[in-house]
C-alpha cells in the first residue's frame, strides 16, 4: 500500500466527519437566526469557489464550496462571512432592518451566536 492510498484511508473519513460537524454547527446559527426573523443570504459548507448549490423558497443560497474545511452562514446586513456589518446599515429601510441580524435585540443576536456551538 502506497503512502497516498494509506493517507486517503484517513483523509476521506476526516473530511466527511468534519463536513457533518460543520453542517450541524452552521445549521444551529441558521435555525435560530431564521427563528428570530433574520434573512439568511448564504449557507455554505466550505470556502472558496462554489462547486454546486441551490436557492430555497426563502432566497437562501445553499452551497458546497471547494475547500471543505469549514463553513459559514451569511445573514442579511453582513459584509462578509465573518458577520462584519456592511457599511450601508444606516441606510437600510425599515423592512430591511426588520430582517437584518445587526438590528436585532442583543438577546436575539446572542442566541444566534451561541446556537452554533450549542
Amino acid at each position: 500500500m502506497g503512502l497516498l492510498t494509506g493517507g486517503l484511508d484517513y483523509i476521506v473519513p476526516f473530511i466527511v466527519v468534519l463536513t457533518v460537524l460543520v453542517f450541524v454547527h452552521e445549521f444551529g446559527h441558521y435555525f435560530i437566526a431564521r427563528w428570530n426573523g433574520v434573512r439568511i443570504e448564504v449557507f455554505s459548507i466550505g470556502f472558496g469557489p462554489e462547486l454546486f448549490g441551490w436557492n430555497d423558497r426563502a432566497g437562501t443560497r445553499w452551497k458546497f464550496s471547494l475547500m471543505p474545511l469549514g463553513g459559514y452562514v451569511k445573514m442579511f446586513g453582513d459584509a462578509d462571512p465573518a458577520s462584519m456589518p456592511a457599511g450601508e446599515l444606516q441606510a437600510m429601510t425599515a423592512e430591511e432592518r426588520e430582517v437584518s441580524f445587526h438590528h436585532k435585540r442583543l438577546p436575539q443576536r446572542a442566541a444566534v451566536v451561541v446556537a452554533g456551538p450549542g
